[in-house]
């Protein structure tokens, strides 16, 4: 057993419990929640999200993070960060573990680990891995990332896609994250840094709202449940923690305490201030003819017009960090 094997069972052995078994009603409920997404993920067969949106990825979040229509944030990641495959990465909140497997399709290193508060994702996650033949290459856990001690100068690097938002003990999880990465190691995060707990703001659901009716009702009947989307509002705060308690819970706070922890590499906004409301639950069905098409782009025009003029800020962005150097004594 190698120093680092001997480090991760005696911290699994403390730290890391089932969901089913957690004594925290919160990380239960969200467990249970990002089990049913990641199930939800790898079943679905129309996209119920902006970020799902084949059109608004190629057309939309590809040319703002990589600058290339075909070329995914983890691609250019790998193009520009990874020449070579290093020897050892980290995913933290890595759900039903595309990262992963990607990842290592792109030679961006030659093992990961892996960790996750939902034992039904990580399930997930080592089946997939499973039937592409990279198993053995992946390490998934199960494990609270707000308590979470990672071994020190470990990592090459730190992959976090859409999980930080979802960490309430930021500075704690960002010392993690720093300790675990070897001297000049990155952290390479792509996340929503909108309103905690979706507290959206006045001028967001006017703006949305407007670009909601501005939609034929035939493009507005909901993927997820019955019905028709008629209006986005603000939820209740009693509403967003019956959801999930840990959706957004800091997500304003992650840009300044990315910025306090490591040193910046690189930031491309991909904004999804209004797309993200106004697509959430009906994305696909504006991708089932050229009209629907067509209403799709003028929604991304109109939130890139917005953006370019300083109206609203994205509250969706790629993030490249870099440990500090260590201070001489």
């Amino acid at each position: 057993m190698t120093l680092l094997q001997r480090f991760k069972h005696k911290l699994f052995a403390r730290r890391s419990v089932p969901a089913q078994t957690n004594s925290e009603p919160d990380l239960a409920l969200a467990s249970e929640h990002w089990a049913a997404r990641a199930r939800q993920q790898r079943d679905a067969t129309l996209p119920s999200s902006w970020a799902e949106s084949p059109l608004v990825i190629n057309e939309h979040i590809n040319p703002l993070v990589s600058g290339k229509p075909d070329r995914g944030w983890l691609e250019a990641v790998a193009v520009n960060y990874f020449p070579e495959p290093v020897n050892r990465c980290l995913s933290l909140g890595c759900g039903g573990g595309g990262l992963e497997r990607h990842g290592l399709q792109l030679g961006i290193c030659t093992h990961f680990d892996a960790f996750d508060v939902s034992a039904g994702a990580v399930d997930i996650a080592i089946e997939e891995a499973t039937k592409v033949d990279l198993a053995d290459k992946i390490d998934y856990q199960v494990a609270n990332l707000n308590e979470l001690v990672l071994p020190p100068d470990t990592y090459d690097a730190v992959f976090a896609s859409q999980s930080v938002h979802h960490i309430e003990a930021l500075e704690f999880y960002m010392q993690q994250v720093s300790n675990s990465l070897k001297e000049g190691g990155l952290f390479i995060v792509n996340e929503f840094v909108g309103p905690n707990q979706f507290q959206w703001t006045d001028k967001q659901l006017r703006l949305a709202n407007d670009m909601l009716e501005s939609i034929p009702e035939q493009y507005r009947y909901c993927i997820r449940e019955e019905g028709f989307k008629q209006s986005i509002e603000r939820p209740t705060i009693a509403a967003m923690n019956a959801y999930d308690p840990t959706e957004a819970i800091c997500s304003q706070d992650i840009l300044p305490l990315l910025n306090t922890h490591f040193d910046l590499v690189e930031q491309r906004d991909f904004g999804g201030t209004l797309l993200h409301l106004v697509l959430d639950n009906i994305a696909g069905n504006l991708e089932a003819d050229e009209e629907g098409k067509a209403i799709l782009r003028d929604l991304i025009r109109q939130e890139r017009e917005l953006l370019e003029q300083g109206e609203i800020s994205s509250d969706f962005t790629l993030i490249v960090v870099r440990k500090k150097s260590a201070q001489p004594a």
